[in-house]
């Protein structure tokens, strides 16, 4: 291969009449293909972006909406209240009660505790809801 032959070929530069001239013919300055190349790469990329934005943004309400808990209002001063009337009306003595109370506790807030867990809902008590 001699040094006069080119890899590339030359495109020949276009020649232009007075009647192109007249005519408002203008010529694409050099690195016109790569400006239209880079603009065609960003506008691809921009697609792009939007289109990952869009999955995301559809993942996310969707796993937002899959783990929202149920809000539910528990009327826990009543229910107090009604045990203690219920355990006023027996005729216990000091002990007994004070266990009739801690067990009654307890099995409040394990009952509670599971409800909470099996219908994966949020228990608030009603003075705390406003509506």
């Amino acid at each position: 291969m001699t040094t006069e032959q080119n890899l590339t070929p030359v495109q020949p530069e276009p020649t232009l009449t007075a009647h192109d001239v007249r005519q408002g013919v203008t010529l694409a300055p050099k690195g016109h293909r790569r400006a239209q190349r880079r603009r065609r790469c960003l506008r691809n990329l921009l697609l792009v972006a939007a289109t990952i934005m869009c999955i995301n943004a559809a993942v996310t309400s969707v796993l937002i909406s899959w783990r929202t808990p149920t809000v539910v209002s528990f009327d826990m001063k009543s229910t107090v209240d009604q045990f203690t009337e219920q355990a006023g009306a027996q005729s216990l003595d000091e002990k007994q009660t004070t266990d009739l109370t801690e067990r009654f506790m307890r099995t409040l807030s394990t009952e509670l505790q599971e409800y909470q867990r099996r219908h994966d809902a949020l228990i608030l008590v009603t003075p705390a809801v406003v509506s």
